[in-house]
């Protein structure tokens, strides 16, 4: 697809979208002039691909940064996006209706989302550039609401920092319980639990030593308990209490930054944003059964399956 002005219109029809679809955010970068000392920013997009990985349309947001978040609700069959470069949220409804939720959430970076069984989603504040987000909900780095009553809870979850410290919760990922949110900061060193019902931070998952590689990046928790997280390297699963299960062997040796488990329970996904390829892989084994490459460097940043559901449309 391209990226010039010209093409840059809505052609994703969200009223036409098949289980185990999916939408990948591929923000618009100069492939030329990438620095990642002056940070990465660029047009923010949404492209929808069938399971087979072919291109069926694409959305852009109007808005330039990054879009780092991305999630389908099929409880309001809505397509919700995040760009804290900008505090934003954006909802995009069947007929491919932007709205915004700023209305009603207090501003905040916020980055990636997860889905509860009732519609509620969990959301992080992804980072922190020198501003206060003190406010009268006060510091909390973790947030569940609900989009159809748009109530919602702030917790004051504990977190790392990762890589410089500014990272807040970029990843997370709800325990079977559905109350327990797996996050990380990105390339920390802790894998981080906090408790939405009781309200309190449950003791790490994992904690990594100075001396340990591996890092904390995108993550999915599994049915009977186990972790997928991508480890900057590659992608590990770990097993109910911590241990280490496998360690998948990846061609390329750094920029795997998501490890999302597919709606099927057998499979997983995982993405490199440095290099803009994302695969579909067995769990069990860590073979790959497909594999797209966007040809994007440093593009790719999120992406959710498509879930048909029976639930009524937000207001």
């Amino acid at each position: 697809m391209g990226t010039d002005v010209a093409r840059r219109r809505d052609s994703a029809d969200l009223d036409d979208v098949r289980e185990g679809d999916l939408f990948l955010v591929l923000n618009e970068i100069d492939q030329d002039h990438i620095d990642y000392r002056k940070g990465i920013s660029g047009q923010c997009r949404i492209v929808h691909y069938d399971r087979d990985f072919n291109a069926r349309g694409e959305l852009w947001t109007g808005e330039a940064g990054m879009l780092v978040g991305l999630l389908y609700n099929p409880h309001d069959r809505r397509l919700y996006a995040t760009n804290p470069q900008l505090n934003s949220i954006l909802a995009y409804d069947s007929s491919g209706i932007q709205h915004r939720l700023s209305s009603y959430l207090p501003e905040r970076r916020y980055g990636n989302m997860a889905l509860a069984r009732n519609g509620d989603i969990l959301i992080g504040v992804h980072s922190l550039y020198g501003e206060s987000i003190e406010d009268e909900h006060g510091e909390g780095k973790l947030i569940r609401f609900n989009p159809r009553t748009r109530a919602f809870d702030f917790f004051e979850a504990e977190i790392d920092g990762g890589r410089g410290g500014r990272h807040c919760i970029s990843n997370l990922a709800l325990g079977r319980d559905d109350r327990t949110v797996y996050y990380v900061s990105e390339a920390g060193r802790r894998l981080c639990r906090y408790d939405t019902g009781s309200g309190r931070q449950l003791p790490d998952f994992v904690a990594f030593g100075e001396r340990d590689a591996m890092r904390t990046y995108g993550l999915g928790v599994l049915s009977g308990g186990e972790v997928l997280m991508a480890s900057g390297s590659g992608a590990v699963l770990f097993g109910s209490r911590g241990e280490i299960l496998m360690n998948y062997d990846v061609p390329l040796d750094k920029g795997w930054t998501r490890a999302m488990p597919a709606l099927d329970g057998r499979h997983f996904y995982l993405s490199n944003f440095l290099h803009g390829v994302l695969q579909r892989r067995e769990i069990a084994t860590g073979e790959v059964v497909g594999e797209l490459n966007t040809g994007l460097k440093c593009s790719l940043l999120s992406l959710s399956e498509y879930q048909a559901g029976t639930g009524n449309p937000a207001c």
